[in-house]
């Protein structure tokens, strides 16, 4: 096992006394940054627990897409938020280096699952399967998965069974504040040392409540941190682009049943042309129809759904559905459809 050692302390960059998380926790946004040294070597570490580990998850938050331009809740000092460049729309965003490196470390193996509290879609844009990726608070582009009222029963399911089995836990860009999520850092950091695991690592510009539990504890910017340990493992980056959008869009010979589940022995078709007619599978729109309306910039399909909420009254929503879910279906990626054609 890699001895953590000893480092010396961050040096405090920006004062704020404002609590970060002021519903969940009492630590102020202060912000730390390690020196250059120490984040060499700190990164060098890190690099040899990712050779070492054999079930290695990410959690990554809200810090992974702020350079990407969205905004974070934890960050409160003025300086810190000012100097920031906000994008006007968050469904347009583009991946940054941490989301490229991140999908490099799946492809080589290093990481085997991602577990993301953010709804963007920006590291299927990096490249990485959305069959890696358990969005367990929701998604802009899986209308299955919207979030907004309570954790879908499979991706908690699926959390617990990781956070179970793994033996290091990257934190990137979290606040650790205490959601039913942050189990999947909380229990590899309580099994470290023990049958051979590694714990968690956290990477924050701010303090977390897991700080002290942590095997290794870096403070920088992640872009930084991701792009030294690329550099490490000799990784080669992830082009920013993803999969071209199809040209046509109606979809056969998906290996899933007429429910949307996963089926080697079943052949499906889905027709996403406008005027077309879905249901959504699960989540809080389980079993909702309505119709393909088109399909946004970047051509991920526009639903249109209506959720009946009353004997005579419903409500209709927007939901995208990104074309990356259906080329993963295709190749029996996921274990199961979002949407399937009403019939």
């Amino acid at each position: 096992m890699v001895p953590v050692g000893h480092f010396p302390a961050p040096t405090r960059v920006v004062e704020c006394d404002i609590k970060a998380r002021p519903e969940y926790h009492d630590i102020p946004s202060h912000e730390y940054k390690d020196n250059p040294e120490v984040l060499a070597a700190k990164t060098a570490l890190l690099a040899q627990l990712l050779r070492q580990a054999k079930a290695c998850v990410a959690y990554t938050g809200a810090g992974l897409s702020v350079s990407s331009g969205l905004a974070d809740y934890a960050t409160k000092a003025p300086e810190s938020v000012e100097a920031r460049e906000i994008i006007d729309s968050r469904y347009l965003a583009q991946p940054n280096v941490g989301h490229r490196v991140l999908a490099s470390l799946y492809d080589h193996g290093f990481v085997k699952r991602v577990f993301n509290q953010n709804h963007d879609g920006l590291l299927q844009k990096a490249g990485l399967p959305q069959g890696a990726v358990n969005e367990i608070h929701g998604a802009f582009f899986d209308p299955s998965n919207p979030g907004g009222f309570e954790l879908r029963g499979d991706l908690v399911d699926d959390m617990f069974a990781w956070s179970a089995k793994t033996d290091l836990c990257l934190a990137l860009g979290t606040s650790l504040s205490g959601l039913n999520a942050d189990r999947i850092a909380r229990v590899p950091a309580q099994k470290y040392s023990l049958n051979g695991s590694f714990g968690l690592v956290i990477v924050n510009l701010q303090e977390t409540q897991l700080d002290q539990h942590a095997t290794l504890r870096i403070y920088a910017e992640l872009d930084d941190v991701m792009q030294l340990l690329a550099q490490q493992l000799q990784l080669t980056e992830k082009p920013s682009s993803y999969l071209a959008c199809p040209l046509d869009d109606v979809f056969s010979g998906l290996p899933y049943d007429a429910a949307g589940k996963l089926d080697s022995n079943a052949s499906t078709i889905i027709d996403l042309r406008v005027g077309a007619r879905v249901k959504v599978t699960k989540g809080n729109f389980g079993g909702c129809c309505g119709v393909v309306a088109g399909k946004n910039p970047e051509g991920h399909y526009v639903l249109k759904i209506r959720m009946n909420v009353g004997a005579e009254a419903f409500i209709e929503e927007d939901l995208l559905l990104a074309h990356w879910f259906l080329q993963d279906a295709k190749l029996g990626n996921l274990s199961s459809l979002p949407i399937v054609q009403e019939i």
